[in-house]
This record gives structure tokens, sequence and C-alpha cells, in this order.
């Protein structure tokens, strides 16, 4: 039996890269893809933490972020050729539940994942159902593919607001969905944009990015700064954290009428939040949860040339060194880690 390399978690905080059987089309709507790259997510993060902060079943390949090749199809697939490039939507939905049937299956509580509950992206080869597929152009690289799906999260976190150039912005976390907010909001045209990470090289990372001012929260008054830099307060703050304390402090950098989208998510986290604050200045706080018939609008903006999500890129590893990845990224050494299972492509 042919074996290919994978990062397998094995529950408590455990990922051992190692062989493990190619996987083998089993049902005709199924397709064998060579996966070209993927990003490591938060998600990821949280999955490895211990207690963990999100779920993933022991004995699955983790990587939710991933494109391919198509390397063979099912007798049942008419839309895709071995060859063709492709991105895959990580999270399969039921199709049946109320939320699938009222427009809102990205909440589908039956759903399962790629690279959670099924084997996902950190290996060479993962068998996905034809139709959680979608076409990649060509002439899109492949540190960019990796990153559709995050790409897909942001933008559905960007429907939830009104934005206009003129509004005063801050982001919390300049991790990899932080800094592809950076990204998405500069293209917005937003021309006031701060961000809150404690980290000096995500800071700086941030400011390559497009912001215009970057605030370390362990030794700076965040209110403070933005009164002297702006004479005033946010229309918009983007949680991309999602520990609890900036929830706690978000909430006091809002102008009235402002509004507070919460994009981060540790199951371990807790806020406190005085609803005064909230009802006696009318605030607006939404929260977005994964990517929803947002993945070609991403695909597109993908294709943009002054995008430049590319600079949200720290390191890029081989598979073997995952764990590296990981490690920078919990130092917060790394902004965004691009894995390649089947050797470094760009």
């Amino acid at each position: 039996m042919s074996t290919m390399l994978a990062a397998v978690f094995e529950g408590n905080g455990i990922l051992n890269v190692k062989e493990v059987p190619k996987p083998q089309i089993t049902h005709p709507d199924e397709v064998l893809i060579r996966v070209g790259a993927a990003s490591i997510c938060g998600s990821d993060l949280h999955v490895l933490h211990v207690p963990p902060g999100q779920h993933a079943e022991p004995g699955v390949i983790l990587g939710h972020e991933f494109f391919g090749y198509v390397e063979e199809t099912g007798s049942g697939v008419q839309r895709f050729r071995p060859g063709d490039k492709v991105v895959v939507d990580n999270i399969m939905k039921c199709h049946t539940c109320r939320y699938c049937t009222t427009g809102m299956d990205n909440l589908c509580p039956n759903a399962v994942i790629y690279g959670q509950q099924l084997n996902g992206g950190f290996a060479q080869y993962c068998v996905v159902k034809a139709a959680q597929l979608m076409d990649m152009p060509k002439e899109v690289p492949a540190c960019l593919a990796a990153q559709t799906e995050p790409l897909a999260c942001v933008l559905n976190g960007m429907k939830k607001l009104t934005v206009t150039p003129s509004d005063h912005v801050l982001v919390f976390g300049m991790g990899p969905i932080g800094l592809t907010f950076v990204r998405v909001l500069k293209l917005y045209g937003v021309k006031n944009l701060a961000v809150c990470e404690m980290s000096a090289m995500r800071r700086q990372k941030a400011l390559d990015c497009g912001a215009d001012i970057a605030i370390d929260p362990s030794c700076e008054d965040a209110a403070a700064v933005l009164r002297e830099q702006w004479g005033g307060l946010c229309e918009i703050v983007i949680d991309a954290v999602g520990v609890g304390a900036a929830f706690s402090q978000a909430v006091h950098l809002l102008n009235c009428g402002g509004q507070l989208l919460i994009f981060g998510q540790n199951a371990n986290a807790m806020s406190q939040v005085p609803p005064a604050v909230i009802v006696r200045n009318e605030l607006s706080i939404r929260g977005t949860y994964c990517a929803h018939n947002t993945f070609p609008a991403a695909i597109n903006l993908l294709q943009t040339p002054d995008f430049g999500l590319e600079r949200i890129i720290s390191h890029k590893v081989e598979l073997k060194d995952i764990q590296r990845g990981i490690t920078m990224l919990n130092s917060q050494e790394a902004s965004r880690v691009i894995v390649y299972p089947n050797g470094i492509v760009d």
C-alpha cells in the first residue's frame, strides 16, 4: 500500500508527523487531490492547546485551509479532471437542517470539517467530496491559494459591517486573521486604521501591511493613544483574538453608535462587559463565523494585483517542519505560516 507524510492529531496537544496510508477514493462523488499548500490557522493552535479551545477528533489529519491539484476523480465526478487546480471549502454541511434551508448554512449544527473531523490538508494527499471544491486560477501563487478559506471568512465578517473610508477602525490581534483584516480594510479605502498587538514583530508586520497606528496594549493606553492621534475613538472595532480581554476593552474604545465585530473564538475564554455601556452608547455587536458564500469573492480578490495578501506571510515550511511553524505562531514570532506538504514551490 502506498504511504504519504501527514500531520496527525493524537489528542492532548499532540501532533505527530508520520507516514500514513495514502487515501483512496471510496465513493463516486470523491476527488483525490495532491495538496499544494496549507496555512496554519489559529483554530489549529486552539485544537492543540491543553485543554483544547476547539475540538478535533483524535486520529484526524489537521489542516483546514488548503488547496491542491486533482489527482484522480470518482466515477460520478463530471466537473473536475486530473491536473485541475482547486481550493477546498472545508465545511461540509447537511443541507437539511433549519439553518441550511434558511440561508444560514455556515451555522449548520451537523456540519463536519475537513481538518477537524475529516482528514485535512496537512498531508501530501487528501480525499474530498467534489461538491466542496472550487476552481482556483492557475496564476494565483500557492502561498495565496492556501489562504482562500481564511480570506473568505474575513469577507463574511466584512459583510456584517458598514465601513466607509473615513471611519476610524481598530483591530485587536495581528495574527493571520488580524493581518488579513488589515489588508482588506485598506482595500476598502479605510484611511484611519489602528491595531492592538503585544508582539513587536507582529506590530511591525501590521505597519508593513498598511496599518497607520500600532499600539502595544501591555504598556500603552489604547484610548489615550487614539484620542491623541485621532482626537477621538473608533467607529469600528474588530476582535480577531477571541481571548476575552479584547471584548472587555473594545466596548470602551467605541464612539457612540459604534460597531464591534467579534471574529476570534476560544471556547475557554470569558469576558466581563457592562451591559450599560452597550445600551447607553447604542453599540452594535456582531459575531461572525466561517465563510458564508464568500469563497468566490475571496478567489476573485486573490487575483487583484494591489491586494497584497502576500505581505502577511512571515514563514514558509515543509510539512516535516510544521511543528516549528506552530511553535513560532504560539510564541508570536510568526504571523502567517504556509505549509508545503509536497515541497516549497513559491
